[in-house]
C-alpha cells in the first residue's frame, strides 16, 4: 500500500501527497501536477528514463515514497529526481537526512542478487526468482518488476490506447508480456519450458556444423595422406601382423619366465650366503670377546690367590705387642680380629673356585663355537658360492637372448601401434562423415513443437467472467457479455473488440481489466502488487471542447449519460479489503457522493483557493 509521496529540495517546503487504504482520489484541473505524480510513483518503483522537466519541480531534487507491506512493515524508498539508484530504509520517512541503515538498490534487474529494486519489490509480492519466456522458441529471462508495473500503474495514454491492457504496443515485447499475464493468472512461471532453436538459428547452426565437420574431415584426410599413403591396406596389414605378434609375445613370455626363475634362485642363494657370512662374523666376534673374558678370569683367580696367601701370613703370628705403645697382648683393651682374616681367606678360596668353574664352562663354549665355525666354513658356504656362480653363468647366457627377443617384440609392437593409429584415424573419419550427413539432413522442428505462450482457455474464460462482474457492478450500459480474445489478448464486449470502441469506453474497460485482475488474484490467493494507480479512467466524462480527447463517440456519449461514474467509485470503495486504488481525474465528484467517505486531494489551479497543485505556484 502506498502511504505518501514527498518531494524535497534545498530552501523549499516539502510537497506532500498522502494516501490511505481503499479508494484515493486525486482531482484537479489540467497542468496541476496530477500526471507528474503518477509518473513519479512509477519512477520510484524503478522505472527508467527521466521525469518531465516541468518548471515547478526544478527546486526539488529528491522524492520519498512511503510503503506499507505485509511481510516487512513500513518502508521508504528515496531517489534523486535526476535518476540513478534508489535507497530503501525501514519506517516512513518524509525527507531530511537519509535514515541510518538505508540500503542501496540498483535499477538494473539481477535475479542472482537482492540489492536491486526489481528483486526487492518482487520479494515483497512473492514473485522473486520467476522466469518468463521472451519468444515463441522458449528463450527465458528472470521476471522484472517492470513487467508487472503496467498492471498496477496506468498512465493517461495507456488508459485509452486501443492495444490490449497487457501489451505495451512494442511487438518485440509481446511474448514476454503474455507470459507475465499467464504468470499472474496461474501463479506458475516458465521454469519448465524447454527452449527450441528458432528456424533461422537452426539453419545457421546446421550450416555451421556441416562446415566444421567438413574442416575436420579435410584435416584427417591430410593426416592420413601424410602418414598413411596406403591407408586402404591398413586393415589387411593388421591381420598379417596378428599371428607373428602373438607368437613372439608367447616366446618372449617363456624367456622372461626362465630369467625370472633364475633370478629368484639367485636372490635365495645370495640371502643364504649372506646369512652364512653373518653367522661366521658373529662367531668370530664371540670368540674374540670370550678370549678377553678368559683373561679376566685368570686375573681374578690370581688376585684371589694373593688374598688367600696374605691372610695365611697374617694369621701365623697374631699375638704381638702393640706397635704404637708397646703394650703386651694381654694388656690391650681391644682384640685383633684374626677370625675376620680367616673369613676373608675362606671367601677368597671359594670365589677362586667359582671363577675356575666358569673358566671350564667358557672353554666348552669356545670349543662349540670353533666347531660350528669350522662346519659352516667347510660345508654349505662353499656349496652356495658354487651354485651362485653357476646361476650367474646361466643368466649371462640367457640375457642376450631375452634382450634380442624383447627388441624384436618392441619393433613389432611399434608397427602394430602405428597400424592402430591409422585405423583409428580411418574410424574417426567415418564417424565424422556420418555425423556430417546427419547434420546436413537435420530438419527444422515442426511448428507444433514451438511454444504456445498463451494462458490456457480455462483461466482466460474465468478471468473474463470476473471482468463481466466488474462491468456489471459499475452499471456499464447494456450489461455486455464479456469474452477473452485469444488472438488480441484482450476482452470482447458482446463479440466486439475492446479496441474498436471510443477512447472513453476503451479507458473504462481498460480500468475494468486491471481491477478484475486484482480481484481474480485475490480470490485465488495469487500474488499481485496490491495497488492500482489509474490516470484518467473516466475519460468519457471529459469536456469535449476543453480536453485532448476530442468529441465524444456515440458509445462514449451513451456511457457519459449512464450512472457509471457513481457506481465506479462506489465499487472501488467496497474493495478496500482487496487493495488500494489511486484514481487521478479532472472530474467533479458525483452529486450525493460523501466526500468524507473518500480520501480526496484536489488541486484547484488557483493560488488563492485551496491547494493550487502538486507544487506551489511560482
Amino acid at each position: 500500500m502506498l502511504r505518501h509521496l514527498v518531494y524535497t529540495g534545498t530552501g523549499v517546503s516539502a510537497a506532500t501527497l498522502r494516501f490511505g487504504p481503499g479508494l484515493n482520489l486525486l482531482l484537479g484541473a489540467s497542468n496541476t501536477g496530477k500526471s507528474f505524480a503518477v509518473k513519479t510513483i512509477d519512477f520510484m518503483l524503478g522505472a527508467g528514463g527521466r521525469l518531465p522537466d516541468i518548471e515547478e519541480r526544478r527546486a526539488y531534487d529528491r522524492a520519498w515514497l512511503g510503503l506499507s507491506t505485509q511481510g516487512s512493515g513500513d518502508l521508504t524508498l528515496d531517489r534523486g529526481l535526476k535518476g540513478g539508484a534508489l535507497q530503501v530504509s525501514s519506517g516512513l520517512s518524509e525527507g531530511g537526512d537519509v535514515p541510518k541503515g538505508a540500503r542501496r538498490l540498483a535499477t538494473i534487474n539481477n535475479a542472482e542478487r537482492s540489492d536491486n529494486v526489481s528483486q526487492f519489490l518482487l520479494e515483497l509480492i512473492g514473485l522473486q526468482h520467476k522466469l518468463v519466456v521472451t519468444d515463441a522458441n522458449g528463450a527465458k529471462r528472470p521476471l522484472s518488476f517492470r513487467d508487472l508495473a503496467r498492471y498496477c500503474i496506468v498512465d493517461e495514454a495507456s488508459m485509452w490506447n486501443d492495444v490490449s491492457p497487457i501489451h505495451s504496443g512494442q511487438h518485440i515485447k509481446k511474448t514476454v508480456e503474455r507470459s507475465t499475464f499467464r504468470l499472474l493468472l496461474t501463479g506458475a512461471d516458465d521454469s519448465a519450458v524447454t527452449q527450441v532453436p528458432a528456424p533461422k538459428l537452426r539453419a545457421a547452426s546446421t550450416a555451421a556444423k556441416v562446415e566444421v565437420f567438413d574442416e575436420m574431415v579435410a584435416a584427417l584426410d591430410a593426416e592420413l595422406a601424410s602418414h598413411f599413403p596406403d591407408a586402404e591396406e591398413l586393415a589387411a596389414q593388421g591381420e598379417k601382423l596378428t599371428a607373428p605378434f602373438e607368437t613372439l609375445k608367447a616366446e618372449l613370455q617363456v624367456a622372461q619366465d626362465s630369467v625370472r626363475a633364475l633370478m629368484a634362485q639367485k636372490r635365495n642363494l645370495m640371502q643364504e650366503l649372506s646369512s652364512h657370512e653373518q653367522r661366521l662374523a658373529d662367531i668370530q666376534t664371540s670368540l674374540a670377546r670370550f678370549q678377553q673374558l678368559d683373561a679376566i678370569y685368570v686375573s681374578d683367580v690370581q688376585r684371589l690367590e694373593s688374598l688367600e696367601e696374605a691372610g695365611f701370613v697374617l694369621a701365623l703370628d697374631g699375638e704381638k705387642d702393640c706397635p704404637l705403645c708397646g703394650a703386651p697382648s694381654p694388656a690391650q683393651r681391644h682384640g685383633h680380629p684374626l677370625r675376620e682374616i680367616e673369613d676373608v681367606r675362606a671367601a677368597a678360596l671359594a670365589e677362586a673356585e667359582k671363577v675356575r668353574r666358569q673358566q671350564v664352562d667358557l672353554g666348552k663354549t669356545v670349543v662349540a663355537l670353533q666347531e660350528e665355525r669350522d662346519a659352516v666354513a667347510s660345508g654349505p658356504f662353499p656349496a652356495a658360492r658354487d651354485r651362485l656362480a653357476q646361476l650367474e653363468q646361466e643368466l649371462s647366457r640367457l640375457t642376450p637372448q631375452v634382450s634380442a627377443t624383447q627388441n624384436r617384440f618392441t619393433d613389432l609392437l611399434k608397427a602394430r601401434e602405428r597400424l592402430k593409429w591409422g585405423l583409428a584415424l580411418l574410424e574417426q573419419r567415418r564417424m565424422l562423415v556420418r555425423k556430417r550427413e546427419e547434420a546436413a539432413s537435420e530438419k527444422p522442428a515442426p511448428r507444433a513443437e514451438r511454444l504456445d505462450v498463451g494462458a490456457d482457455g480455462t483461466a482466460t474464460h474465468s478471468f473474463a467472467q470476473v471482468v463481466g462482474r466488474v462491468l456489471h457492478a459499475w452499471r456499464f450500459p447494456g450489461q455486455p457479455q464479456v469474452s477473452f480474445d485469444e488472438q488480441d489478448y484482450d476482452i470482447r464486449l458482446n463479440g466486439k473488440r475492446r479496441g474498436d470502441n471510443g477512447k472513453g469506453v476503451r479507458a473504462i474497460t481498460h480500468a475494468a481489466f486491471k481491477v478484475a485482475l486484482l480481484i481474480y488474484c485475490r480470490e485465488r490467493g495469487l500474488p499481485h502488487p496490491g495497488f492500482l494507480v489509474f490516470d484518467t479512467p473516466l475519460l468519457t466524462y471529459r469536456d469535449p471542447q476543453g480536453t485532448r480527447g476530442g468529441a465524444l463517440a456515440p458509445d462514449e456519449a451513451a456511457l457519459a449519460q449512464s450512472p457509471l461514474k457513481e457506481h465506479f467509485l462506489q465499487h472501488l470503495s467496497s474493495l478496500s479489503e482487496m487493495g488500494q486504488f489511486l484514481i487521478v481525474e479532472n472530474i467533479e465528484l458525483p452529486l450525493g457522493t460523501a466526500r468524507q467517505a473518500l480520501q480526496v486531494q484536489e488541486f484547484t489551479g488557483s493560488a488563492t483557493v485551496g491547494r493550487a497543485g502538486l507544487f506551489p505556484l511560482p
